[in-house]
């Protein structure tokens, strides 16, 4: 083959492979407009992929490739591997400050390739949350409200090509996010799911003067943050300056509702208000989680002492 052919043959290859990369874009050519979207154009990405390999790379591209206007956003990739519950909490208190129209997609998801459902949620607030049906959304659905849930099975909304067991972030999730953010009706993901799998916690309450939650949060200090927001202590009648009975996991220690650390001497037990909105457990300077012997799930119970 001469030099000429050659060239000639090796441009008709790479145009081949161009046109077969970019195959499957039309979706994006029909994008609807922002005035008709329930969405906002963001998609918020949260896994425990870690940031080393191709993982995070792969998903951006196929939501670029659906939805080429799409403004994406790395929540985190970070969350300690396979760790559910880690991956609700972190999605909630993130959740919380998108607007509504964001699509999320979560993936921390030991069960890939299972029997496990993919599933599509939309919140009552307006809110779509994108990822495998093993509880990671509890903690957005008690707080956000449920409108709809379906199990995605259109393969319209999916990459094209076979379906990898063990990607499913790139090849369900990720081209199901981007199309809704794209325009796409969230009707058209699959039928409607009435039953998902929810985590084990229970929503905080008030009973006989007493506030139960339980640990979802420990940070690198030790504090603790229970599910209980800044509404029940007020129902408690607790302010500023009071001594709180908190007992966590069976052991009961008098903290003081105070604003932050510093409040109280160093070593002191104390409670407050978090920028999450919940209580934190705290001592001044030193380990809660230590003192309490308490992890993640530890029941809590917050009355005002007498």
């Amino acid at each position: 083959m001469t030099k000429r052919r050659a060239r000639f043959a090796w441009t008709i290859v790479a145009l081949f492979v161009a046109m077969s990369v970019c195959a499957w874009r039309p979706i994006a050519a029909t994008a609807a407009s922002p005035a008709e979207r329930d969405t906002c154009g963001i998609i918020a990405f949260l896994t425990d992929w870690g940031t080393r390999d191709f993982y995070v790379g792969a998903a951006k591209g196929v939501a670029y490739s659906v939805f080429p206007e799409a403004r994406l956003v790395d929540i985190t990739h970070e969350i300690e591997p396979y760790n559910i519950m880690e991956g609700a909490v972190t999605l909630l208190l993130a959740a919380r400050e998108f607007p509504s129209g964001t699509v999320f997609v979560a993936v921390v998801d030991p069960g890939v390739g299972t029997e496990r459902r993919p599933i599509a949620v939309r919140t009552a607030d307006g809110r779509f949350f994108i990822g495998p049906d093993n509880g990671i959304f509890t903690m957005v659905m008690q707080e956000f409200g449920v409108d709809e849930v379906r199990t995605i099975t259109n393969r319209a909304f999916m990459r094209p090509g076979p379906t990898s067991f063990s990607f499913h972030g790139r090849d369900i999730f990720t081209p199901t996010a981007s199309n809704l953010a794209a325009g796409r009706k969230f009707a058209e993901v699959g039928p409607a799911a009435d039953e998902v799998v929810l985590l084990d916690i229970k929503a905080a309450r008030v009973e006989d003067g007493k506030a139960y939650g339980e640990i979802v949060l420990i940070d690198q200090y030790g504090n603790l943050q229970a599910n209980i927001g800044r509404d029940l202590l007020a129902e408690l009648g607790l302010t500023l300056g009071d001594t709180a009975l908190v007992t966590v996991g069976g052991k009961t220690i008098p903290s003081k509702l105070v604003n932050t650390y510093g409040d109280v001497p160093e070593g002191e037990h104390l409670i407050f208000v978090a920028s999450t909105d919940w209580v934190e457990i705290s001592i001044n300077m030193d380990d809660a989680k230590a003192a309490f012997g308490a992890q993640i799930g530890s029941p809590v119970v917050i009355e005002k002492a007498r």
